[in-house]
């Protein structure tokens, strides 16, 4: 008699009875190893969680910030009195434009630096003055009038960044000073009022600076930052496997620097995150730990615990496995429902509903075990239940024979490591997505491993280690 199980005709690979009982897991590196082979412990809790770090450069494309910032630089900076002359003594009194031009900018260590380019012309005049009196006409030159260009300057201004505990941004900003790389010389006399100009330029720049320090200065965020922590303090669905609770225990901003035309800073986030099948929110906050100075490595190290009933595994696992069909002894077998539920000492009930050429229901019992070296998740004793006795006796025990139930258990092993590549495509779309208007995150898993398996009586706990890369990139607000 013929005995064959043609698994190759699934339609998922590995899916058959189990692989949603660890596919939902897979969502939360590996820690040290003492042992290449870990049994599930018969505790009811998972060992302690290690700290979680998602560390995230943000990119900010300032090309759009800077062309805003543009409409702030006035479109000319004038002596007092312009087009009049300002007198600066009795026997001399001069005018001055100056035409900001481009710029450009530059951060390193949140040190901000604008070069600000344009252009000026000035015009003095001279007389003889006696006991402080006027007792000439006067007699005056320019320089960038008429006919004659105007002469070219540049602008040097520079900001100090600094990220408040409360998320807010205080700048420091001045004028440094104002460079003339043509200098204007009143022939008339050989005076040279170039840097006389130059202060004046620097000294109205610096009103400008004061305006703008305190616009940054006055801005308010507490609404956006409280957005941001009654989200993150709450259970965030995704998708079919459960809901993530970030628990952050602390929030650091590295210093800002500047590639070319982006901005670049990491924030980093430091948590105990936590899989759960329960969409329930029990707590949360609408405040995030005071921002800290720090200079966090980029690079996403997730541990996670995870907590799920059986309810929602067998709805994870009838997903995936539902009308699966393969072949015994010639005979068509689709599977239509299973059913995983807790037993005593850290095993599990599996009911399988099956239809095609033989029909029935099919109840198996055994221990799951993890393998953390070759992340492997195998039933070594599996067994037909004594509930399945009148189906043998229906069906004949050649059904049920030692050779098909060692194909059972070679077939409920689970590689974990499959199943992040089957699913790599679907995980990585959770890294790569509009976060919103503007914003938008890139990424990609680097690893993801099973750490530890808790087998209870009403709900299956697993701890996780995901390894990851991705960046927020901010190209419009």
């Amino acid at each position: 008699m013929k005995l064959e199980l043609n698994f190759r005709s699934m339609s998922h690979p590995h899916k058959w009875l189990f692989v949603g009982l660890f596919a939902l897991a897979c969502f939360s590196c590996t820690a040290p190893l003492k042992s290449s082979f870990t049994a599930v412990p018969l505790s009811n809790s998972l060992p302690p969680l290690a700290e979680s770090n998602i560390n995230v450069p943000v990119k900010v494309v300032m090309t759009p910030f800077l062309e805003k910032a543009a409409v702030l630089i006035p479109k000319e900076v004038t002596s007092e009195g312009w087009p009049g002359y300002l007198q600066t003594s009795c026997d001399f009194h001069y005018k001055y434009r100056f035409v900001p031009g481009g710029f450009t900018f530059a951060c390193n260590n949140n040190q901000v630096q604008v070069s600000l380019a344009g252009s000026y012309q000035v015009a003095g005049e001279k007389c003889v003055c006696a006991f402080n009196h006027q007792t000439s006409p006067w007699i005056g030159g320019s320089c960038g009038f008429g006919k004659e260009s105007m002469r070219k300057t540049t602008i040097f201004i520079s900001s100090q960044l600094q990220f408040q505990p409360n998320y807010t941004v205080h700048t420091r900003t001045s004028a440094q000073k104002a460079v003339a790389q043509e200098k204007c010389v009143v022939s008339m006399f050989g005076l040279d009022v170039t840097q006389q100009v130059m202060d004046s330029i620097k000294s109205s720049t610096n009103a400008f600076c004061y305006s703008v320090d305190s616009i940054v200065n006055g801005m308010d965020f507490t609404s956006t930052t409280k957005t941001l922590a009654e989200r993150i303090n709450k259970k965030i669905p995704l998708d079919k496997y459960g809901y993530l609770k970030i628990n952050p225990s602390a929030v650091k901003m590295g210093t800002m620097n500047s590639v070319k035309d982006t901005l670049q800073a990491t924030l980093g986030i430091s948590c105990f995150p936590e899989l759960h099948s329960d969409s329930t929110n029990n707590f949360s906050a609408s405040f995030l730990p005071p921002l800290q100075a720090a200079e966090p490595v980029p690079g996403i190290t997730l541990y996670t615990n995870a907590r799920y009933d059986y309810n929602f595994i067998n709805t994870v696992i009838n997903g995936l496995i539902k009308d699966t069909s393969f072949e015994i002894e010639g005979n068509k077998v689709i599977l239509k429902n299973v059913q995983v539920n807790g037993a005593e000492e850290g095993k599990i009930e599996i009911m399988v509903d099956f239809d095609g050429d033989k029909k029935g229901s099919l109840f198996l019992t055994g221990t799951p075990r993890l393998d953390t070296a070759s992340q492997v998740v195998f039933i070594p004793d599996l067994d037909y239940s004594l509930k399945s006795s009148n189906l043998i006796l229906a069906l004949g025990k050649t059904f049920f024979s030692n050779k098909i139930l060692r194909a059972l258990r070679e077939k409920a092993n689970i590689s974990v490591k499959d199943l992040v590549e089957q699913n790599r495509k679907s995980i990585d779309a959770q890294l790569n997505k509009k976060i919103m208007e503007g914003v938008f995150s890139t990424g990609q898993i680097k690893d993801i491993r099973l750490l530890s398996l808790v087998v209870g009586k009403d709900i299956l706990q697993a701890q996780t280690c995901t390894r990851a890369q991705a960046s927020i990139i901010i190209n419009n607000l």
